[in-house]
């Protein structure tokens, strides 16, 4: 699997509203990159890790951040930064590379490029995994599941839906532009004496009186899909999540970010449900 993959025209378009900066000495942005990628060929990744804005740290997490940390790492002394480009109003700016020596070839790789995104947060600058992100938002985007709710998963529901704590449920626009998503994300505690393969909950965006309905629609915060090794979620167990992409255009009329919601579905794990996939004892990949 690539590590990136973003479509050429959304790469296109993001890039025609940068200009290149020819002046002599470094600016900010191309000192923190800079000091970024030197953290990165000492192995220091926690350094490095601080230097990420937060939709970085949130969206990415740490495993996939240190797989492309360890990446750059490994090329570093064959990559050769390209001018800089800003943005107009000096807040974001982008460097791509170029490999030379040994590793010149993979300039031929798209997949193989390597491009450093930084942005300004509060008068300072931080390193933005922009493509990462593109790519993880995407995959939800793809992902993102509908299931039927039945009868028997409202019924249930109603037996344990006083012991499923949802909270800090928020929401908010992710990526800019063309990339952009409305994702929430919230915090699932099952309080239960049972696995829960799947709760679902029934979002209400309401109006700003919190006195009409504008939409709603029932979002699974727990799934199981063990091939995935997403797995019931245990009693006492809790969990951040990130609920998938939402169209909001479905929302009609002026919604100003008010929320209600209730748990209104859920499935009592099987046994079946709760085999991991280590516990089957697979071959390995080769």
């Amino acid at each position: 699997m690539k590590k990136f993959h973003s479509t050429g025209l959304i790469f296109t378009l993001f890039l025609a509203l940068f200009t290149i900066s020819c002046a002599g000495s470094k600016g900010e942005a191309e000192k923190t990159i800079d000091s970024y990628v030197e953290l990165l060929k000492a192995k220091n990744f926690a350094k490095a890790w601080e230097m990420l804005d937060q939709e970085s740290q949130e969206v990415v997490g740490q495993k996939k951040f240190l797989e492309d940390a360890q990446n750059i790492s490994g090329n570093a002394m064959f990559l050769k930064n390209k001018p800089v480009k800003i943005n107009e109003a000096g807040d974001k700016a982008i460097i791509e590379t170029e490999y030379t020596g040994q590793k010149v070839a993979f300039n031929k790789l798209p997949e193989a490029k390597i491009t450093y995104y930084i942005n300004k947060n509060n008068g300072k600058w931080q390193v933005r995994l922009q493509e990462r992100i593109d790519q993880i938002l995407e995959e939800r985007k793809r992902d993102s599941i509908e299931i039927p709710i039945d009868p028997e998963l409202i019924e249930t529901a109603k037996l344990y839906k006083d012991k499923i704590e949802v909270k800090n449920l928020r929401n908010g626009e992710v990526g800019d532009g063309p990339t952009a998503q409305y994702m929430m994300d919230a915090t699932v505690k099952n309080n239960t004496d049972k696995p829960l393969s799947y709760v679902g909950v029934l979002v209400k965006f309401m109006d700003d009186a919190e006195q009409k309905v504008l939409f709603e629609k029932t979002f699974f915060v727990i799934y199981t899909r063990q091939i995935e090794e997403i797995y019931p979620i245990q009693p006492g167990e809790e969990r951040n999540i990130i609920i998938p992409g939402y169209d909001a255009g479905d929302i009609d009329g002026n919604w100003t970010g008010k929320l209600q919601w209730e748990v209104n579905a859920v499935k009592v794990a099987t046994q079946a449900e709760l085999i991991k996939i280590e516990d089957l004892k697979l071959p390995k990949k080769k």
